[in-house]
C-alpha cells in the first residue's frame, strides 16, 4: 500500500473520530423529542427544552439541552431552566433510542410541595421501577430549591449526586447545601429502594454536619401504613441557643442551652420519636435515662426521665439573673416566653449534686413543664445546706403581661452555710425552717413587684448574731447610757430562737411578728421592708430578759434603715438620751414620748 493511500485513510479516520468527539448542535426539535419521550414513558416526567440541543458520540455518548423544564403531572416537583447534561446507554442508541445513563441538571431552579410529595406512596414508586432500567447516577448542580408549603426552607448553592446501580443495591446520596447562609454538608446518606418497595426492613445511615452540629444515623426502615425506622442516633449541637437563631426552630429553653448532645437507640413513626435508653450531655454534664418527642399534638412535646451526677442549671436560671439593672434597680424591660416556650416540654430530673448559680442542691428531684407562653419549674426535694428545701415557681405571659407565682419551704438550713455560699457576710447562725408564698402581674419585673402579695415565715434556733452583742449593750446601757452607744459594735449574741413573720401587699412587706428570745434578754422588731425600692425601716426593741413584766418597756431600740444591700443598724438616741438621768430634762416636757401622759397642772 503506498503511502499516499495510508495517509488518506489516516485523514478520514481522523475527520470521522474528530466529528464523533466533537459535539453537534442541532437545530431542529428531534433530540429534545427523543429525551421529552423517554422522560415521559420511563419516569412520567413531562419534558421540553425551549434553548439548544447538543449531541456528541466519543468519548461516551450524551446529549446536552439548554433552557429545560421537567415537571410531574401533579405538580410536586418542577425544575426549571438551567441545563440537562445527559450520558447516553450504547446498546439502546444503536438501535435508534435514548436512554440516559447519567443524568446532570445544573443551574436548575427545583420547586416542590412537601405535602404533596409527603402523599405519594413511595413503595409502589420504587416497585414499579424494580423491573426497569433507570438512570444510575443523578446529579444536582449548582441550582436552588424551593418548597411551595413550607417557609423558610429554601435551599441554595445545592450540590448533590445521588446514586443507584438499581436491584437491592443501595441508593446513595453525598453533597451539599446552603440553608440560610450556612454550608449543610450531606456526607452520606443511604437505603435501599427495592428493600422498601417489597415492605422488608431496608439498612439506613445517614450522616449531616453544618457549623453548629452534626447528626449520624444508623438503622433499618420500612414503608408501609405506617412508616417505621428504628437504629442508633447522635444529635450534636454545639449551641442550642446558636442553632435556634440559625434555624429558626423554637425549642424549650433554646435561648438559654449551649452546647447538647443526645445519643442512644431510637424508634420513629409518624406520631412519635423515643430513646428508651438515652445519654445526654448538656454542657460538661452527663445525664442518662429515657427521652420521647410527640408529633400528633398541636405541637411537638418533648418529655423524658433524666437522671445525672452533677447538672448545672445557672443557665435555665439565666433571665432572673437580669431582674435588676446594673445601677440595682428592677427591670423594666418587657419579658416576652415565647422564645423559650417555643415547644412544649415535660422533663424529670434527679441530680446528685446541682447547681443554679451560687446555690447547690443536693439529691434533687425536679420537674420542668413548658407550654406556650407558660414556664412551671418545681423542686419536690433536695437537701439544701444541711437542710431540706421543696418548692414551685410558675411564669406565664398573657396579652403582654406577666404572671409570677412562687411557693416553698425549707428546714434544718445551716444559715452560716448559706450567706456564705451566696456571697453574704455571715452575720447569723443557727438552723433555720420556713415558708414562703409570693405572686405579682405586671408588664415587666418592676411591675410584678409593684402588684406582689404573699406571706413568708422564718424561725431560726440555736444561733447567733455576729457583730453585736446585746448583753453586753443591756449593761452598759444601764451604767452609762450615752457612752453605749458609742461602743456597741462587736461580739456575740447567743439566742435560742429568732423568729419573723412578714405580710407582703402592693409591694410591701409587713412585720407582723419578729421576736428573738435569749436567757437574758429578748428582742422585738417592728416595721416594713419594701419591695419596690428594696429598703428597710424597721424598729428593734431589746429589753432585759429577766423582767417580770407582761410587756417590759425596751432598754434599748436600734433603728434598722437603708438599702438591702446596705444596712445601717444604729442604735436609737433619743431612747438612750431618756434612760440617762443627766440628760433627760434636756428633752424638755414637750418632747416626751408619745405613749407618756403629760403633766397636769391646778390652781386654787
Amino acid at each position: 500500500m503506498s503511502r499516499r493511500v495510508v495517509f488518506l485513510i489516516a485523514l478520514i479516520a481522523l475527520v470521522v473520530f474528530g466529528a464523533a468527539t466533537a459535539p453537534w448542535t442541532l437545530t431542529g426539535s428531534g433530540l429534545s423529542t427523543a429525551v421529552a419521550d423517554h422522560m415521559k414513558s420511563r419516569y412520567g416526567l413531562d419534558f421540553t427544552a425551549k434553548g439548544r440541543s447538543t449531541f456528541a458520540v466519543l468519548p461516551i455518548p450524551r446529549v446536552k439541552l439548554e433552557e429545560i423544564t421537567l415537571r410531574t403531572p401533579d405538580g410536586a416537583l418542577e425544575a426549571d431552566g438551567g441545563t440537562l447534561r445527559g450520558e447516553l446507554r450504547l446498546l439502546p442508541l444503536l438501535v435508534g433510542r435514548i436512554e440516559l445513563a447519567e443524568v446532570t441538571l445544573s443551574e436548575t431552579r427545583v420547586t416542590g410541595s412537601y405535602q404533596a410529595l409527603q402523599s405519594l406512596k413511595w413503595d409502589d414508586l420504587f416497585g414499579k421501577s424494580l423491573d426497569s432500567t433507570y438512570a444510575r447516577r443523578l446529579i444536582l448542580a449548582r441550582s436552588s430549591i424551593r418548597w411551595t408549603d413550607l417557609k423558610d426552607a429554601a435551599l441554595e448553592q445545592v450540590n448533590v449526586v445521588a446514586t443507584w446501580s438499581g436491584g437491592e443495591a443501595p441508593l446513595q446520596v453525598a453533597g451539599s447545601v446552603l440553608w440560610r447562609d450556612e454550608r449543610v454538608l450531606v456526607e452520606q446518606a443511604s437505603v435501599s429502594p427495592a428493600l422498601l418497595a417489597s415492605n422488608r426492613l431496608s439498612p439506613v445511615s445517614l450522616t449531616l454536619s453544618a457549623p453548629s452540629g452534626r447528626v449520624l444515623v444508623t438503622g433499618e426502615a420500612k414503608f408501609g401504613d405506617d412508616p417505621q425506622l428504628a437504629g442508633e442516633s447522635t444529635i450534636e449541637a454545639k449551641s442550642i441557643r446558636a442553632f435556634t437563631q440559625w434555624s429558626g426552630m423554637k425549642l424549650p429553653f433554646g435561648p438559654l442551652v449551649e452546647a447538647l448532645s443526645v445519643t442512644g437507640d431510637f424508634s420513629i413513626n409518624r406520631r412519635r420519636l423515643t430513646w428508651p435508653s438515652v445519654a445526654v450531655t448538656l454542657g460538661i454534664d452527663k445525664l442518662d435515662g429515657t427521652l420521647a418527642v410527640r408529633f400528633d399534638g398541636d405541637r411537638p412535646l418533648i418529655s423524658g426521665t433524666l437522671a445525672a451526677d452533677k447538672l448545672n442549671l445557672s443557665d435555665l436560671f439565666e433571665p432572673f439573673m437580669h431582674a435588676r439593672t446594673s445601677s440595682g434597680e428592677w427591670n423594666e424591660d418587657d419579658i416576652d416566653l415565647a422564645h423559650t416556650t417555643g415547644s412544649s416540654l415535660d422533663l424529670r430530673l434527679s441530680a446528685n449534686t446541682a447547681r443554679i448559680g451560687r446555690l447547690r442542691l443536693d439529691d434533687m428531684a425536679a420537674s420542668v413543664l413548658v407550654r406556650p407562653g407558660r414556664i412551671e419549674a418545681s423542686i419536690g426535694r433536695a437537701d439544701f445546706n444541711k437542710g431540706t428545701l421543696k418548692g414551685r415557681l410558675s411564669l406565664a405571659t398573657l396579652n403582654g403581661m406577666l404572671d409570677f407565682k412562687s411557693q416553698g419551704a425549707f428546714a434544718g438550713v445551716d444559715m452560716a452555710t448559706f450567706l456564705s455560699a451566696i456571697g453574704e457576710p455571715r452575720w447569723i447562725t443557727g438552723q433555720v425552717q420556713g415558708q414562703f408564698q409570693l405572686e405579682g402581674t405586671g408588664q415587666n419585673v418592676a411591675g410584678v413587684i409593684r402588684d406582689a402579695q404573699g406571706r413568708s415565715s422564718v424561725t431560726v434556733k440555736d444561733g447567733e448574731l455576729i457583730g453585736i452583742s446585746l448583753d453586753d449593750a443591756l449593761r452598759r446601757v444601764e451604767k452609762r447610757p450615752l457612752l453605749a452607744s458609742l461602743n456597741w459594735k462587736g461580739g456575740r449574741t447567743p439566742f435560742d430562737q429568732a423568729q419573723a413573720q412578714i405580710v407582703v401587699k402592693n409591694g410591701i412587706g409587713e412585720v407582723a411578728e419578729s421576736r428573738l428570745k435569749a436567757p437574758a434578754l429578748q428582742t422585738s422588731v417592728q416595721g416594713r421592708v419594701s419591695l419596690v425600692d428594696r429598703t428597710l425601716n424597721l424598729r428593734a426593741d431589746v429589753s432585759s430578759g429577766t423582767s417580770t413584766a407582761p410587756d417590759p418597756a425596751p432598754a434599748l431600740v436600734f433603728d434598722v434603715s437603708g438599702g438591702w444591700d446596705s444596712i445601717v443598724l444604729a442604735p436609737d438616741a433619743r431612747s438612750l438620751i431618756e434612760r440617762s438621768g443627766a440628760a433627760k430634762p434636756l428633752l424638755g416636757p414637750d418632747r416626751l414620748p408619745p405613749n407618756d401622759d403629760p403633766p397636769t397642772a391646778s390652781a386654787h
